[in-house]
């Protein structure tokens, strides 16, 4: 059964970042511009890669493509971090016929070290050719660290005005709290949504999914959840339409980020800290936190 929403083809290559015989370079692609949305790391030092999507998603409502690395951060690389992230969106573009200003760049790994972009432009016709060959669980295992499996989830959900799908691939096992932190996710919908509504609704749904999760205490310089909207399923989303389908995200996300503790370094329990009675929202998550 493919459970990929309709309108993406994913791809998968081997550039050598770190280890041999696997694949660490992965590319998601909507065949048609997506409305796009990104929730980032709070931390201070981020690296090339989130500066360069922040500076992106700024600019463009749309976008195709996601581009993911693993092996090395690309973090605390100052200018010519930012300037080897950009060649490798070019690289990747020129490969997959892609324009670089419409692929938004992850990474993962080693921390300080300067991207190798050498064995990225010889990767990069191996990974445009991949498009369309590996599921979402073989996307999964392309940016897997010390993750002990690859993390993935699909929904269908049955909306008035249509059905549409909804897929998601995240990695990270550690340095998980408050929001987010050294994780990296994408989920894809196959919705016509417009792209403000969009945005505040993959928001909210990131609020009350990764950003309610805690590992290890631990901050990072990368973490990066991104969500696209590609309309691909012909189903326009209506006002009346919008909170299910955001139930549907925040439902999706709400298993990738279980993932995500479930598989922390050196876990053998999961909790679940139920706060009732809280004034408001924000006082229920103090209470649970300091628990």
């Amino acid at each position: 059964m493919n459970t990929l929403p309709r309108g993406y083809r994913l791809g998968a290559a081997q550039a050598g970042f770190r280890k041999e015989q696997r694949n660490d370079l992965a590319l998601l692609v909507s065949d048609v511009p997506a409305a796009a949305a990104g929730v980032f790391t709070t931390n201070l030092f981020k690296a090339a890669p989130v500066l360069v999507c922040m500076e992106t998603l700024r600019q463009r409502e749309y976008v195709r493509a996601v581009l993911i690395n693993y092996g090395q951060a690309n973090a605390c690389t100052g200018e010519e971090g930012l300037a080897r992230c950009r060649a490798t969106l070019e690289m990747t573009g020129r490969a997959a016929g892609l324009d670089p200003c419409e692929i938004l760049p992850l990474s993962t790994g080693v921390i300080g070290d300067q991207m190798k972009t050498e064995l990225w432009e010889k990767a990069a016709p191996a990974l445009a050719a991949s498009l369309g060959t590996i599921n979402p669980e073989n996307f999964a295992k392309a940016m897997m660290t010390t993750d002990a499996f690859p993390k993935f989830a699909a929904r269908a959900t049955e909306l008035p005005e249509g059905r549409v799908r909804l897929c998601g691939m995240a990695k990270g096992a550690g340095m998980i709290c408050p929001n987010m932190a050294t994780m990296l996710a994408v989920a894809v919908c196959d919705a016509a949504v417009e792209p403000r509504e969009w945005r505040a609704l993959f928001r909210s749904a990131a609020e009350t999914s990764f950003n309610r999760v805690s590992v290890d205490g631990d901050t990072s310089t990368n973490d990066t959840l991104i969500g696209l909207a590609n309309g691909a399923s012909g189903v326009n989303i209506g006002k009346n339409s919008l909170p299910l389908l955001k139930a549907a995200v925040h439902d999706l996300l709400g298993e990738l980020a279980y993932l995500l503790v479930k598989d922390g370094e050196g876990a053998t329990k999961v909790l679940h800290i139920h706060v009732r009675n809280a004034a408001d929202a924000a006082d229920a998550e103090c209470a649970a936190r300091a628990v």
